[in-house]
């Protein structure tokens, strides 16, 4: 049986070093600029714009990431993975010198260009260069990569902030991202054949970056109609890039993605309700601690992060699970999600601070297990021809249902009364409104998890040879 150590053998090192490091450098970014934005707005002013600083990261991460594809197939997967890097150093310096807020959103939109990129070939080379067995751990690593990030980020972010010197917070991953780059230049392959420069997809990108941008304009509109408005316009434009790209015959995304008849359409499906479910539990609960639990800011921002907890601890322990194991988890780790969702929903309020964060480690636990096998069995189901556009595209749509998630949450905590005036009942109504509609989701995901197992049937173990 292959153990993470394999992931070092037979010339493998550099390429897993490399590929843990464009994770860790996106990872470690969300955390670290989430941690120091209240001193960078207390600076070069600009608090209008706040949330704008991780949404244009975020609508920049998207469209990077829906790039992958065809950036690939004009240069090859060394030449692309440079410019990531590239285009993420060049995001990081600007945001370091930023002089107005003006210039930081521009900046942090190239950066997460950048990052979006980074990740989505990440996950695309996983799938070619890893063989079914390893690809497991190397996704379980690259889990592990997160939780380091959601660990030593908001303190790394707490003493640039507490120094005086935010603008070191993007600045810190530059020696990183030089060795990153240096790395994919001299061991990433090279193109195989010879490059193939096709149109760039203007039409279904833009249709994808214009409606997360309207997620994004949907949590500064005022009042709850206009929210929603912009979240249906959002979900047409997607679903229109989604429609324009199954007719076009260069693609971003596998030919069935968005069909609930085909597997891979319902895996992408899950990784959409995994996505807002777990967005949904983790973007309330700094408030919820601290206006109900009375904890830190400090405590209180670690309390969102035992979810990636139990998340990588899923990945580490059940990366050798395969065949019926593997299919087991992918219904299991739903099943689990569904009852500590509802434990969640019950103890709100009522359990103590300690065992509310072990039922946030359990559900991460959940997550985790559904997570890493359902990447590698949508990689393994890919269709012929596509196992390429269907890995690198999961990043994508994985961020996709996070955008979705943030905004919805954020819209039935209004609709549930939060308002700028907080105190703890609020705060507790609001956040037991968020999550019974995160409990449906849940049993939704269940549902999706058992039907794509029944669209994919077990294989049955070859008969022993006569004789």
């Amino acid at each position: 049986m292959a153990g993470f150590t394999d992931l070092l053998r037979d010339g493998r090192a550099p390429v897993t070093v490399t590929l843990a490091l464009g994770i860790a450098l996106h990872a470690m970014d969300v955390f670290l600029v989430a941690t120091v934005m209240p001193s960078v707005v207390a600076d070069i002013g600009g608090v209008r714009f706040y949330a704008w600083v991780s949404m244009l990261y975020m609508v920049g991460s998207i469209v990077g990431a829906a790039s992958c594809g065809p950036l690939r197939t004009a240069y090859g997967s060394r030449h692309a993975y440079v410019l990531a890097g590239g285009l993420f150093l060049a995001g990081s310096l600007a945001c370091a010198g930023a002089p107005r807020m003006e210039v930081l959103l521009v900046t942090r939109a190239v950066q997460g260009f950048g990052g979006g990129l980074i990740v989505a070939q990440s996950m695309a080379l996983v799938s070619e260069l890893y063989t079914a067995e390893l690809r497991k751990l190397m996704l379980a690593s690259i889990s592990g990569m997160w939780a380091a990030a959601a660990l030593v980020g908001p303190a790394l972010g707490g003493l640039f902030a507490e120094s005086g010197f935010w603008r070191g917070a993007f600045g810190v991953n530059v020696p990183i991202i030089a060795l990153f780059s240096v790395l994919a230049a001299r061991h990433l392959p090279r193109a195989t054949g010879q490059a193939t420069r096709q149109p760039f997809p203007l039409d279904r990108i833009g249709l994808l970056g214009a409606g997360v941008l309207c997620v994004a304009a949907a949590g500064q509109l005022p009042g709850p109609a206009l929210r929603l408005a912009a979240l249906a316009l959002a979900l047409v434009l997607v679903s229109g890039a989604f429609a324009r790209d199954r007719r076009h015959p260069v693609r971003l995304f596998p030919r069935r993605a968005a069909s609930l008849r085909a597997p891979v359409g319902v895996a992408y499906g899950l990784f959409v309700t995994s996505s807002l479910l777990h967005t949904g539990i983790t973007v309330f609960v700094p408030l919820l601690m601290q206006q109900v639990y009375h904890l830190r800011p400090l405590h209180a921002g670690y309390f969102a992060s035992l979810l990636a907890v139990g998340w990588t601890a899923a990945s580490l322990i059940t990366a050798h699970w395969h065949g019926a194991a593997e299919r087991r988890a992918i219904v299991g780790g739903p099943l689990l999600i569904v009852v500590m969702t509802a434990v969640l929903l019950a103890g709100l309020g009522a359990l103590p601070a300690p065992w509310l964060g072990a039922v946030l480690v359990v559900l991460g636990f959940g997550v985790g297990t559904l997570s890493i096998h359902l990447i590698a069995f949508t990689m393994q189901q890919a269709s012929p021809g596509e196992e390429s556009i269907t890995a690198g595209s999961i990043p994508t749509v994985r961020t996709l249902g996070i955008a979705f998630g943030s905004a919805l949450a954020g819209v039935i905590a209004t609709l549930a009364g939060l308002s700028a005036q907080v105190d703890a009942a609020l705060v507790l109504r609001a956040v037991r409104a968020v999550y019974a509609v995160i409990a449906v989701v849940a049993a939704l995901q269940l549902v999706m998890a058992w039907r794509l197992l029944r669209l994919v049937p077990a294989r049955r173990p070859s008969p022993p040879p006569a004789g």
